[in-house]
């Protein structure tokens, strides 16, 4: 199995995965969470993010946060800062207009 460059930090894959997926998570839990609040009573005509674009955007948002969190166990405590990351992330990004 290949090494990540910075194997002597304590990165792995296991752990680039576990933080990555967790960053996806938060990501399209700010994407996806505002659908469910109006699930009651839905608008008129509702726009549904892509879910390509959607999981894309996510993937290619997270890498920033394992760029970070990579060298952190996987532990709850951890995974929930990269999910919480990956939510701001998302936020910024939305903030900006750069997120659909």
């Amino acid at each position: 199995m290949t090494k990540l460059p910075s194997d002597q930090l304590g990165e792995s894959w296991a752990r680039f995965l576990s933080h990555w997926i967790a960053s996806c998570f938060g990501f399209m839990l700010n994407r996806l969470l505002p659908l469910v609040l109006e699930w009651p009573a839905p608008i008129e005509h509702p726009v549904f993010p892509r879910w390509w674009m959607l999981l894309g955007s996510a993937g290619l948002a997270s890498l920033l946060t394992v760029v970070f969190n990579a060298n952190l166990p996987v532990t709850a405590r951890e995974l929930m800062k990269s999910a919480a990351m990956g939510f701001a992330i998302c936020a910024i990004l939305q903030i900006f207009g750069l997120n659909g």
